[in-house]
């Protein structure tokens, strides 16, 4: 299955149109072979790849703001963004980059507009994306114009670089991880903080999906719990799946960490 992602987009400008621009065809099946849990088994600690002091991204919540926070991956996890031109787009907007304006198609997952509506009145609600601002926010400003769903953003820069992949490290965000919990399609993009992690289908085109519907008894079951990260590992059970990630067999060309 191959697919136009719009991850990134460099904001410093290129002279082509090179992976670090990232709107590229990519095509999946050559990524079969990654496994995120086998990623995750061989993660090195988190105080070794971050400074000891950072300073937290997210001001204080305030007395009106839910107790418990839900942070959500964008691409593939909400949309599906393409500089392919798509009849069934939800909408379009102009973006610039390699000093030409390119148009970007964006398809919404099913239900996410209910999805939307229903988490943030009971959560605090933030994008952690690992696209570049310069992409994002014109998407969030088309998708959450007044900014009343998504009280918080946070960037490619905000991540985590290891082994070719951004990782989302939920520390910094500045809120007790006790009520945290991440939503993403890509389960190493969590990995400093598996048990706080709800891994869902990567979404590009299928109008029949409901996997965001079917997250919300799960989510609305987790509030007002003291700790949700027991919860979380309990249903998920991806300390299990680390723990039984192996190596590929030796005669195998593939580097299982190579994206």
């Amino acid at each position: 299955m191959k697919n136009s992602k719009l991850e990134c987009v460099d904001e410093h400008g290129q002279d082509s149109m090179s992976t670090d621009v990232c709107l590229e065809e990519e095509d999946y099946e050559e990524f079969d072979d990654f496994d995120p849990y086998l990623f995750i088994k061989n993660l090195p600690e988190l105080s070794s790849v971050v400074p000891t002091f950072r300073p937290m991204l997210l001001p204080k919540q305030t007395r009106s703001c839910p107790p418990t926070t839900l942070v959500l991956d964008l691409d593939e996890t909400l949309v599906h963004s393409t500089l392919e031109p798509c009849d069934d787009a939800d909408f379009t907007f102009p973006v610039n980059f390699n000093l030409q304006q390119h148009t970007v198609f964006v398809r919404c997952r099913p239900y996410l507009r209910d999805f939307m509506e229903r988490v943030s009145s009971i959560f605090e609600i933030l994008i952690f994306t690992a696209s570049q601002s310069i992409y994002a926010e014109q998407l969030l400003n088309v998708l959450d114009p007044k900014r009343r769903v998504f009280r918080h953003r946070v960037f490619r820069e905000s991540c985590v670089f290891v082994e070719g992949n951004y990782l989302k490290d939920l520390s910094v965000l500045g809120r007790d991880l006790a009520h945290v919990i991440i939503i993403d399609n890509s389960p190493q993009a969590f990995g400093f903080q598996v048990d706080n992690g709800i891994p869902i289908e990567s979404w590009f085109d299928d109008r029949e999906d409901k996997e965001l519907l079917s997250l919300l008894p799960f989510l609305e079951s987790l509030v007002g719990v003291e700790d949700v990260r027991p919860v979380i590992a309990k249903k998920y059970n991806l300390q299990r799946k680390i723990a039984a990630a192996v190596y590929p067999p030796l005669n195998s060309s593939r580097d299982p960490f190579e994206r």
